[in-house]
């Protein structure tokens, strides 16, 4: 019997093709389905069970140079484990840094179509220096597990120089020197796009 060696490394080709497309089908579904429990990391480093997600990043204005709010919600899972006590938002380098006026800034319960109750904030933190990316919003109460919470930050005014600037969120459970939780990026188109 006579084998083409060709076809037979197609036929490898096609078999690992189809395995990896079938993986690709069946192992996220299953890897959501997987229960997390929580982690106490030390005595007072807790971790979520279920991790919180970023669900939206907006702007209420995206003309360069006026001023707008930036919103940032974060949806928190029942099975969350650990309450939500702050959130890290990191604006990625960019042309232009957008500065924030952080005593305009605040939070609520809900998202911007359905709105809610006011959460006050303990502290709005952040260097902003000149090359300074980063602002922390800590909760005075934390967000329970099963909420929407909606971060809002007052930029004294949109960048100049147009194009797609992009932000990172951390969010930190319950307890002194949580390690946070990157939920992700998400971008916004800002400025004059010519």
């Amino acid at each position: 019997m006579f084998i083409n060696k060709n076809n037979l490394g197609s036929t490898k080709a096609r078999l690992l093709g189809a395995s990896a497309l079938t993986l690709g089908i069946l192992l996220p579904p299953t890897l959501f389905s997987v229960p997390l429990k929580a982690v106490e990391l030390t005595q007072s480093k807790t971790f979520f069970d279920r991790s919180p997600r970023l669900t939206r990043v907006a702007s209420s204005n995206t003309t360069a140079n006026l001023p707008a709010t930036y919103q940032f919600t974060i949806s928190l899972p029942e099975d969350a484990g650990e309450p939500l006590q702050a959130v890290t938002i990191t604006q990625h380098k960019n042309l232009e840094r957008i500065k924030f006026d952080l005593n305009q800034s605040s939070a609520f319960i809900g998202n911007s179509f359905t709105g809610g109750p006011a959460i006050s904030l303990a502290n709005v933190g952040g260097n902003q220096s000149s090359d300074a990316n980063e602002v922390t919003v800590v909760f005075d109460e934390p967000v329970l597990p099963g909420n929407e919470v909606t971060v809002s930050l007052k930029a004294k005014r949109n960048p100049q120089a147009g194009g797609v600037y992009l932000f990172g969120v951390t969010a930190f459970s319950v307890g002194e020197d949580s390690p946070g939780l990157y939920l992700g990026s998400r971008d916004l188109h800002l400025g004059d796009l010519d």
